[in-house]
């Protein structure tokens, strides 16, 4: 069982008792190999998560929000930031199919082999990056690329990198990869900070392991053909 504060975390300023309380659950869930557990209390994180931006200032002047994840956490991170977010805003999501490997070197790449966006998402006028954890800067500088070349003006205002939990260099190392006209709009949400690595790489405790077995996937969403429910449910609403 993991303590009330893992070593080597600390908390943000907006990890509430109910975030700190969620973040030790999805832990609890992670090491019992409890699937439904885990994913509940990720969309529980999403919302808590959503609910901060939701009732800070940050997106106050937003109208049309845009959320975007990667495949494997539109479900339950993304639904939940999404929840939240839907009782103040309009919101539309976009969702990213990663291929995201290790190279030799040990740097990691992820390209985008898939997506999806809502219509309409081109007219939001501030942008939510969602992403379970974030250890560097590899998927979401790639979606964020992604975007940039699909609809350029997304980012002209607030971008939103938002997770549970981030490394402790994972601002910087984000920052680093864009020019400052771009990286000067960033603004990270998150609830724990961690400052350990594995061997492999990986951040401890993070979220307690691989997302994909965690939340019950057969693997990467982008090898496997797995959609999204979040998407499923678009697509049959664009169809009636």
């Amino acid at each position: 069982m993991y303590s009330s504060k893992p070593e080597g975390r600390s908390y943000s300023k907006i990890a509430d008792g109910a975030a700190c309380m969620a973040l030790q659950a999805l832990l609890s869930a992670g090491e019992s190999k409890d699937t439904h557990a885990y994913q509940y209390q990720m969309e529980r994180l999403g919302f808590l998560l959503g609910k901060s931006m939701r009732d800070g200032k940050s997106l106050a002047s937003a109208k049309t929000v845009l959320v975007v994840s990667t495949a494997e956490d539109a479900d339950y991170l993304a639904s939940g930031v999404i929840k939240a977010l839907k009782k103040k805003y309009s919101v539309k999501f976009a969702v990213f199919w990663n291929n995201h490997y290790s190279l030799e070197n040990k740097s990691s790449i992820a390209p985008v082999i898939n997506t999806y966006y809502e219509p309409g998402y081109e007219k939001s006028d501030a942008l939510v990056i969602v992403k379970s954890v974030i250890s560097g800067s590899c998927v979401v500088k790639t979606n964020l690329m992604r975007l940039m070349s699909v609809e350029e003006s997304l980012l002209k205002n607030s971008v939103h990198v938002v997770a549970p939990v981030i490394h402790e260099s994972a601002e910087q190392k984000l920052k680093s990869e864009f020019p400052c006209s771009i990286s000067e709009k960033f603004t990270f949400v998150y609830f724990a900070k961690d400052k350990i690595r594995s061997s492999d790489g990986d951040v401890i405790p993070g979220i307690g392991g691989q997302i994909y077995e965690l939340l019950g996937l057969k693997g990467q969403p982008a090898r496997t053909g797995y959609i999204p429910a979040l998407v499923k449910q678009q697509y049959s609403a664009e169809a009636i």
